[in-house]
């Protein structure tokens, strides 16, 4: 079989081009290391192993409750900062670890030290949110994904393998009131016709 020559060109050049420009996408396109790498970097910190986290990832994938599709959490602890100029640093950090589809939606600094930033962007039908806390000396890096809708329902009516996880008093009371109907529907058939 005989190749013509741009072909073989055009192919060759193709090739190069993917191999050179793939792993500067897929380095750009992910934000949770960018941020988990400078929590690291920059602050000295030094990573918490989470036991049995895999089982919990797994997990999430396969029951999907309230709608979670997927999330991954890293923990830090022995973060060395200065308290001046943290926030600007992670707000600066966060800008730039994130590309613009990025939505910031909350940041809390309290006087005691503690520090919150969110930022959320929408993906199809789902939301994925990125979420770091840090406090005193330790952090937390927080990414999940999830469908907006399935958590409203999950928000309503609480049920995780078909067990409702609603207080009791709301059972008690909506099985009370199922008995009374119940009750009130037997006594009209009960009662005899009156011709």
């Amino acid at each position: 079989m005989f190749v013509p020559k741009k072909l073989l060109t055009a192919l060759t050049f193709l090739i190069l081009v993917f191999a050179f420009t793939a792993p500067t996408v897929s380095a750009k396109g992910d934000h949770y290391e960018a941020i988990v790498k400078h929590l690291k970097t920059k602050y000295q910190a030094k990573k918490v192993k989470i036991p049995f986290i895999w089982v919990a990832r797994f997990a999430v994938k396969v029951v999907r409750p309230a709608g979670v599709k997927s999330f991954s959490i890293t923990m830090f602890e022995n973060l060395q900062f200065s308290r001046a100029t943290l926030d600007e640093e992670m707000q600066s950090a966060m800008r730039n670890s994130l590309s613009a589809d990025w939505s910031p939606i909350l940041r809390v600094r309290s006087r005691e030290g503690e520090q919150v930033y969110m930022y959320m962007r929408e993906e199809g039908n789902s939301v994925k949110i990125m979420l770091v806390t840090i406090d005193k000396n330790q952090a937390a890096v927080i990414r999940a994904k999830f469908n907006p809708e399935k958590l409203a329902d999950f928000v309503n009516n609480p049920k995780i393998f078909g067990i409702s996880l609603n207080d009791n008093k709301q059972q008690v009371s909506n099985k009370t009131l199922q008995t009374k109907e119940d009750s009130t529907a037997e006594e009209k058939i009960k009662e005899p016709k009156k011709d």
